[in-house]
């Protein structure tokens, strides 16, 4: 499995009002952000997915092509890349992790968008089963 790469997003305040401690989110990058920064497309994992699962999504020659875009892969929480029960340490880790919505990776995702990449426009969002779910939000 490549390898991702991390983005700290420190302590995130939950929809449900609890706060996920440290919080991490990570994502894996394919192809090239241009010089215009106009050509990245957004692939939200599926649950129990990781980046890896989502690559057959995209190739050479397919609507999602990593010669041409800029294609961001970031990791559900919970999916034991980004922070999860497993990984996450006490007091709130196993089933004292917190309840995770969609709507909570959707909101970290923005941020690692526009904070850590710096872009402020996608392309596509798209996604296979709550992936797609995400791309809906």
């Amino acid at each position: 499995m490549a390898n991702p790469d991390v983005f700290p997003l420190g302590d995130v305040v939950l929809q449900s009002g609890a706060t996920l401690w440290q919080a991490k989110l990570a994502y894996k990058t394919y192809g090239v952000l241009n010089a215009a920064r106009d050509n990245a497309i957004l692939i939200p994992t599926f649950y129990a997915a990781h980046h890896t699962d989502v690559e057959a999504m995209m190739a050479a020659g397919r609507a999602i092509d990593p010669e041409k875009h800029f294609v961001i892969v970031p990791n559900m929480f919970g999916n034991g890349l980004s922070s999860s029960p497993s990984n996450t340490p006490p007091p709130i880790d196993r089933a004292a992790f917190p309840r995770v919505t969609l709507y909570d990776n959707v909101v970290c995702q923005h941020r690692l968008v526009t904070e850590h990449l710096g872009i402020t426009h996608l392309r596509q969002v798209a996604g296979f089963s709550m992936g797609a779910q995400q791309a809906f939000q």
